[in-house]
């Protein structure tokens, strides 16, 4: 009896050892090797000679706010220093009253300053929308021509072998650069 167990027991660790390595043959020719690659973004979107007229746009734009803010600035200074020399001769209703001035100029002015930085930004992404869409277009072109599994933005890499690859001079002569 103890021989029929143990045939038993054998054949059955013999069909499992079996079935074990067909499966994993299966899994190895099924698995796709890993290519892992990194780019320069920020180096592709610079070498784009169109980059180069948006940022002249978006400069020229933070300098009219800016010189609409210097005056905001001037007039705001200007009364401060009016209320500050003749706050003493003036009543009380007028000091309120040129209080109230100063500090709705201050809000205006904050306000001012909110809405202008909030504009370049707005102005910024709808400006590099098209240029950011077709560097992506051609970054995804080149990853599946290069077959690549996972692409890194190359911040600042610590640390990277030499199986790591660097598609942006591929990216750039897709673009054209």
């Amino acid at each position: 009896m103890k021989k029929i167990i143990l045939v038993i027991v054998l054949s059955f660790m013999v069909g499992v050892t079996l079935y074990s390595q067909d499966n994993l043959s299966v899994a190895q020719s099924n698995s796709q090797v890993v290519r892992i690659a990194y780019i320069n973004r920020d180096s592709i979107v610079a070498a784009i000679p169109q980059v180069e007229s948006i940022e002249k746009e978006l400069s020229q734009l933070a300098k009219e706010y800016e010189v609409e803010f210097v005056k905001m600035t001037k007039e705001y200074e200007s009364k401060v220093k009016s209320y500050l020399e003749r706050n003493k001769q003036m009543s009380e209703p007028i000091k309120l009253a040129r209080q109230t001035e100063i500090t709705e100029l201050e809000a205006r002015m904050s306000m001012y300053k909110k809405r202008y930085q909030e504009e370049l930004v707005k102005q910024r992404v709808e400006l590099f929308a098209p240029i950011n869409e077709y560097v992506d277009k051609m970054i995804r072109v080149v990853c599946q021509r290069e077959q690549i599994t996972i692409l890194f933005d190359q911040g600042q890499p610590i640390y990277m072998s030499s199986q790591c690859i660097d598609l942006t001079p591929l990216v750039k002569a897709e673009l054209g650069l």
